[in-house]
């Protein structure tokens, strides 16, 4: 049985962790895209431009539709991921930094473990819960450290309830990946929210025009990426793994999420990597392997 389950538990890690990396672009990405555009035009690009795609997968593909309590989970999932996580962002990274973000996207893992107990009504040992907590407080103690935590209330209440609505949607998602597919998931929740992020689109840009000053390729590359590896690609790989591995254990790889985007940052937006993300990096790697033997993975 052990040999048959290592390869299935494997596969889970390594689509959560495809998963986390496309994640991991999305804050220097929404800075290069803030460049030229505003936040509602970007976060309605994210989901009319996702949504299209999806849409046209789904008709293409004749795909199963699903029942009307699936349907009813997933637009939680899309109020959640689609809707909510994107305006809250663009809006948060007007006022503060990718690295910023990143302090406060610390609390992703517990939150998605949290909802993915609640939903899915999973089972976690204290041990992971220890781990998840461990994990949590090294990340955010050391994105305090290496950003400092500037007392932008109206930022941080802004990210704290953009990552709420993330890890809602991240568990909603992943628990309906195990009936539909984590592909499947994706596809309809882009395609419920697609004609409510349409019509935004339209309107709002007819009233305040598409972008606030010229475009950069930059910018453009910056919104490209949000609507098609944030919005779209990326959760088929995450949704996969919380599928074959359970939300509240693969969420552990959120974890990962703050170094990752630093380390984009600093390719993307020039931000320097000093000694501290190092020794950070293998203190949270610790953790998260450490949680994955406690809660007997």
């Amino acid at each position: 049985m052990a040999q048959r389950d290592l390869p299935i538990a494997w596969k889970a890690w390594g689509f959560t962790a495809v998963g986390v990396l496309c994640f991991s672009a999305t804050f220097a990405s929404t800075r290069l895209a803030l460049s030229a555009f505003d936040p509602f035009v970007i976060a309605f690009v994210r989901g009319a431009g996702a949504g299209a795609a999806a849409l046209s997968y789904l008709l293409v593909s004749r795909s199963r539709v699903p029942s009307k309590r699936q349907f009813l989970r997933l637009g939680g999932a899309a109020l959640g991921i689609v809707i909510g996580f994107p305006c809250l962002l663009s809006f948060a990274l007007l006022m503060v930094p990718a690295t910023h973000a990143s302090v406060v996207g610390a609390i992703l893992p517990l939150l998605t473990a949290f909802f993915g107990v609640v939903i899915g009504r999973e089972r976690a040992s204290r041990g992971f819960w220890i781990s998840a907590m461990m994990g949590a407080v090294l990340t955010a103690s050391f994105c305090l450290y290496r950003s400092g935590l500037s007392a932008i209330q109206g930022a941080d209440v802004l990210l704290l309830l953009a990552f709420v609505a993330c890890s809602y949607g991240y568990a909603e998602g992943g628990n309906l990946s195990k009936e539909l597919g984590g592909w499947q998931v994706i596809c309809w929740a882009l395609a419920l929210a697609f004609p409510i992020e349409l019509a935004a689109f339209l309107g709002y840009v007819s009233a305040h025009g598409l972008w606030i000053r010229p475009p950069s390729i930059e910018a453009f590359a910056g919104l490209l990426y949000v609507t098609a590896i944030s919005q779209y690609i990326g959760f088929y790989f995450y949704y996969k793994g919380l599928a074959l591995g359970g939300v509240a254990k693969m969420s552990q790889m959120q974890l990962f999420l703050p170094f990752f985007a630093i380390v984009v940052s600093h390719f993307v937006l020039g931000e320097a990597i000093d000694a501290a993300t190092i020794v950070g990096a293998i203190l949270i790697t610790g953790t998260v392997f450490g949680g994955r033997l406690w809660s007997g993975a």
